[in-house]
């Protein structure tokens, strides 16, 4: 099969059998203060999720080849799609049976892009603070913005919702009418340079690999 960039999740992502995995932000702030004991902060850059994975000590051979895979991304040249292992179904459908092929849409997105509304989910369907979301966008759908609810709400009986806080902002190329993923919603992200750990052969397997990325937009 032909090497394609970014790394889709069946190429990576799906291979991993992670053992333990931190899940976070990288905020981009600038603080100040003054002898008063006032404080300043700006945010120079929007923030940026990030994301340190261990994986679970396999035979030489998983390993082996979990690393050349990785390898081929040529440090943080190219991208790969990856999930928040904690946050593959919403909450509420721990297994998407919910769900199930429902296309879901943004229904409005709130004039200061820090909420947004969703259609076409089942009656009554529940979002749960917490929960993840991505939405391809841009020209070829070739962004993507990754989200996560900040608060619960539930879809009325024809499966739209208010509008539902969301961190961090919506970028703003996406807009209403957009495909949203709520079952194994994937983050764009590269391995940060100098994070990539082989594992350590130790007799009959090999432990101690991982990494750590950080989203790319």
């Amino acid at each position: 099969m032909t090497v394609t960039y970014p790394y889709s999740l069946t190429q990576l992502n799906d291979l991993l059998a992670i053992d333990s995995v931190i899940w976070d932000i990288q905020r981009n702030d600038e603080m100040s203060g003054s002898g008063d004991g006032r404080v300043w902060s700006v945010e120079l850059a929007p923030p940026l999720w990030t994301g340190d994975v261990t994986l679970t000590a396999g035979s030489h051979a998983s390993l082996k080849q979990i690393a050349a895979i990785i390898r081929k991304l040529h440090g943080s040249q190219e991208a790969l799609y990856l999930c928040d292992p904690l946050s593959l179904f919403p909450q509420y459908d721990p297994t998407g049976a919910i769900l199930g092929s429902s296309v879901v849409t943004i229904g409005a997105i709130a004039s200061d892009r820090s909420s947004l509304s969703l259609a076409g989910l089942p009656a009554n369907y529940r979002i749960t603070v917490g929960d993840k979301l991505s939405i391809a966008y841009g020209a070829g759908l070739t962004r993507c913005a990754f989200l996560e609810a900040s608060e619960t709400k539930t879809a009325n009986g024809s499966g739209i919702t208010a509008q539902i806080a969301v961190f961090p902002f919506i970028p703003a190329g996406v807009a209403d009418g957009a495909e949203i993923v709520l079952i194994k919603p994937a983050c764009k992200c590269i391995i940060m340079h100098g994070t990539h750990n082989p594992g350590t052969a130790k007799g009959a397997f090999t432990q101690g690999a991982g990494f750590k990325v950080i989203q790319k937009k």
